[in-house]
């Protein structure tokens, strides 16, 4: 089995690696992730895996926590996994994710901004984070989700 990290309040080039192998065993299994990022809670100040999809509203959580289960039963013995204790799903109303679209019309508006970036203390829109770490928001599969979205759109890949 795979040796499975659980998160705390430190951010770890563990953690950051375990959840880019998620996100690229998802991408492979077509989960339609259109956003990934780490978020600290500040109340608890545990750190959370937030992975959005429209699969999650069509398919229901349980069943995208089933996907990613089978992806960690899958993993070598020696990769890391998540612990889904630390992983959130959400449809795409999650709050941060519609925050995004916030600023669609603002100078903030360019993809290259919010692709592998870590965020502190900061607000997007009126939603306020205490940590964040930014592994992807796909802005083409954002748009076809939001009624009214026209801006031009680009998805950045995860690094090899």
């Amino acid at each position: 089995m795979a040796k499975e990290i659980f998160m705390t309040q430190w951010f770890s080039d563990e953690m950051l690696l375990a959840g880019e192998s998620l996100i690229k065993r998802l991408d492979e299994t077509n989960a339609k992730v259109q956003a990934a990022f780490w978020l600290l809670d500040g109340e608890d100040t545990i750190w959370k895996l937030t992975l959005i999809s429209p699969l999650v509203e069509t398919d229901g959580p349980r069943n995208y926590y089933q996907r990613i289960d089978d992806i960690n039963e899958s993993a070598k013995p020696d990769e890391a996994v998540i612990s889904l204790h630390d992983i959130s799903v959400s449809g795409t109303h999650n709050r941060i994710f519609k925050a995004f679209l916030s600023i669609r019309d603002t100078v903030l508006w360019d993809e290259k901004l919010w692709v592998k970036k870590r965020l502190g203390k900061n607000f997007i829109g009126s939603v306020y984070f205490e940590d964040m770490y930014i592994y992807r928001m796909d802005f083409e599969l954002l748009e076809e989700n939001i009624p009214g979205t026209t801006t031009k759109s680009t998805t950045l890949p995860l690094s090899p």
